[in-house]
């Protein structure tokens, strides 16, 4: 049976939709500009800005995709061979730490596109060399990204550390990752 794509799976999973169509412009566009200087000896000139901003906006959306689905690496060799009590009181500290941490890059990544835009008060955004395209539409998905894991974070803390909200909203069917990020 066919499921039913509806409004609110899209915003659900926006962050793996802008993630999957930046990535797959990037190869698009990647495997175009080959063609184009192998066969027709004619180099697309704006490849490189294009590829690279689509490839900004994939890692750090990406990033907050991997945060929602619980795919970062991480070390709990240590966590692992503490007692329940004491493993459970860690990642409360790391889940803290952790949210922290992600509002101050949010926070950081933020006034560096704010300064994009405005040089030194005055409204005069970067552009690029040669679409001339303004760099912050490129830089913005930095923020985003942080924002992103920031909120998926709060969400994991208060439901799987605080058992404060109910469970399940963010995971997929048959796909529920259970004890938050650890």
């Amino acid at each position: 049976m066919k499921k039913k794509i509806t409004p609110r799976k899209i915003l659900v999973n926006l962050d793996a939709i802008i993630t999957g169509t930046t990535l797959t412009l990037c190869v698009i566009i990647a495997n175009v500009n080959v063609i184009m200087r192998y066969f027709f000896n004619s180099p697309l000139q704006w490849n490189d800005e294009v590829v690279t901003g689509l490839f900004v906006w994939t890692v750090f959306i990406g990033s907050a995709y991997a945060y929602r689905k619980h795919a970062h690496l991480g070390v709990d060799i240590i966590v692992k061979l503490l007692k329940p009590k004491s493993r459970a009181v860690v990642q409360d500290i790391v889940a803290v730490l952790e949210l922290a941490i992600l509002i101050m890059l949010t926070v950081i990544s933020s006034q560096y596109v704010h300064n994009q835009i405005y040089v030194r008060g005055v409204y005069k955004p970067y552009v690029t060399d040669i679409l001339r395209f303004p760099k912050w539409y490129i830089s913005l998905a930095v923020p985003v990204g942080f924002a992103w894991s920031t909120l998926y974070s709060i969400y994991y803390l208060l439901s799987d550390r605080l058992h404060l909200v109910k469970s399940g909203l963010l995971e997929d069917e048959g796909h529920a990752v259970e004890g938050g990020n650890f």
